[in-house]
């Protein structure tokens, strides 16, 4: 056996030689981001090594330079273990996402028809139709928003509504790869991997649940989850079979009601479990309880709403009715897939700035840049557009400050002067990510209305979801063509409605109740048989 060290989490395992380096670091417990599920088709899972550095794969040798290969960066998923290594694993692999858990509804709920009622008997609750206790005061409600990059959550007395604290973690699900399909394809390979899905995502609900009760679990009466199809199956453990091939129906669109320990939840004795109903294959009990949220707060009689993730769900709103649609965007705006993508942390770029050639950032906590996040994405694009540095194609333009570096183009963003750290770098495959998610997010968008017979202009007001969403600037969005150019008035950014939802239902009744008529009512438009999607993505994409 092998031994490692992985830095600068200091853990330390063995492996057998010939191992490959990303399986190892996943069964060790090293968080090293693969967006790509390992395929070898990204750089998320760069790492740099001292030791027994192995020769770089074939791949690896396409994706470095001679200086970085000496210098010892290969990726995990190319590198099988030949000896002794010390392995470091790059900032912005392991950074907590600053963004998560700091928005998403009112601190506290006005609560119709609670969930929660007091028995006769001291310490004892009603929540539903069960009898829990004895408590040492009053029930607590865990509210669960279970996205694909990350997982946000909220404490809430179920007596008062009040919002007591929130948490937030990355889905370890990401080690798998950063979309749900290579997620459910490695469920569907091997039983193993179905378990290990379903437990990471319980552990950090777990693990959330002890921060933020101080380890008072036991105060905790029922979690209510909401999340995309995909995220919900994976995590409650259902038939996924159907939702990897077409019409891609769910095992299970009903809201489900349980048991807490039934899922290895350990919190107050008999605590519930709530999941949200879904609407189809890809449009889950998150987008259900966005537009819940939406509802309630909108009173324009034409309005749509985009939450913008690794899968966007879209919905709009037209004379009472509700139409839906799901575009694959990829991670792209989550940092995912990008040459030098992250989530939202400390050292990651949120802005760009491109003025007579030089290149100005703003990095989150004024650290040395070490990614870039979702907002940056959006920046550095609109200042190529608008830099004339890249053109209706999206092709980089050959005049500084892009570079071209072999065959591949590329706008350096930032250089470590001790050249310790690779450069954070902004590339021609790049901009192609961003085209196809902001043209498949357009073109979905574009399909509603053209179902609705309703144009751009008809949009009252175009509610914008979700942590990516809260922090964009919108004068940049419209630029490289993700959202409409509306009047800026018209344009409401929410932060995490989806959030805000399921808090709502985790204590209320009246709430539960009407989100679920809602998702029944919900007209869901199937994307990827529809030509009018097709011709729209293709339009979309140019710049």
């Amino acid at each position: 056996m092998i031994p490692l060290s992985f830095q600068p989490s200091g853990i330390t395992c063995e492996a057998e030689k010939g191992a490959l380096l990303l399986d190892v670091a996943r069964r060790a417990g090293v968080r090293v981001e693969s967006a790509c599920a390992g395929r070898g088709i990204c750089k998320s899972c760069i790492i740099r090594l001292e030791g027994v550095v192995p020769p770089p794969s074939a791949a690896d040798l396409e994706r470095f330079n001679d200086d970085e290969l000496g210098a010892g960066w290969r990726r995990a998923c190319q590198t099988r273990i030949e000896g002794p290594l010390t392995v470091h694993v790059p900032a912005k692999s392991y950074a907590a996402n600053i963004a998560l858990g700091q928005d998403g509804g009112d601190a506290q709920i006005v609560i119709e028809d609670p969930i929660a009622r007091a028995t006769d008997e001291p310490g004892f609750w009603q929540i539903g139709s069960e009898v829990l206790g004895p408590l040492d005061g009053p029930p607590l409600a865990m509210a669960v928003d279970l996205g694909t990059t990350n997982i946000a959550a909220a404490l809430i007395d179920m007596t008062s509504g009040v919002l007591l604290k929130t948490g937030a973690a990355t889905n370890p699900q990401s080690a798998f790869g950063a979309d749900v399909i290579s997620r459910l394809g490695a469920a569907h390979a091997t039983e193993d991997n179905k378990s290990t899905l379903r437990d990471a995502v319980m552990d950090a609900i777990a693990r959330l649940a002890q921060k933020m009760t101080g380890g008072k679990t036991e105060s905790i009466a029922l979690v209510a989850l909401a999340g995309n199809t995909a995220m919900q199956h994976l995590a409650m453990d259902w038939p996924i079979d159907s939702l990897l091939s077409a019409p891609y129906e769910p095992a299970i669109t009903a809201p489900f009601d349980g048991r807490a320990a039934d899922m290895g939840l350990t919190f107050a004795k008999g605590a519930l479990l709530y999941v949200a109903p879904s609407i189809a294959g890809f449009v889950g009990g998150d987008h259900v309880t966005s537009l819940y949220e939406t509802m309630l707060s909108t009173r324009a009689t034409c309005w749509a709403m985009l939450d913008i993730g690794t899968n966007t769900e879209i919905g709009l709103f037209k004379d009472g009715k509700l139409t839906s649609v799901s575009c694959a965007s990829g991670p792209a705006f989550e940092g995912g897939k990008l040459s030098c993508g992250m989530r939202a942390a400390p050292g990651a770029v949120e802005a760009v700035k491109i003025v007579d050639q030089t290149v100005s950032l703003k990095v989150i906590r004024d650290k040395d840049p070490v990614g870039i996040c979702g907002s940056g994405v959006v920046s550095v694009m609109a200042n190529l557009m608008r830099a004339g540095l890249v053109n209706h194609r999206g092709r980089l333009q050959p005049r500084k400050p892009v570079e071209c570096e072999g065959r591949q183009r590329e706008l350096v963003l930032w250089r470590d002067p001790t050249q310790k750290a690779l450069p954070v770098l902004f590339t021609q495959d790049d901009v192609r990510n961003v085209q196809v998610a902001k043209a498949a997010i357009r073109a979905g968008l574009d399909c509603l209305l053209s179902h609705r017979d309703l144009a751009d202009e008809d949009i009252q007001c175009l509610v914008i979801a979700g942590a990516f969403g809260r922090y964009i600037d919108i004068d940049e969005a419209v630029q490289i063509g993700l959202f409409p150019d509306l009047p800026r008035d018209r344009i409401l950014q929410v932060g995490n409605a989806a959030a805000a939802g399921i808090r709502r239902l985790s204590v209320c009744n009246k709430a539960r109740s009407e989100a679920h008529d809602l998702a029944r009512s919900v007209l869901y438009l199937e994307l990827a048989s529809d030509p009018r999607f097709q011709r729209a993505f293709i339009l979309r994409s140019k710049l």
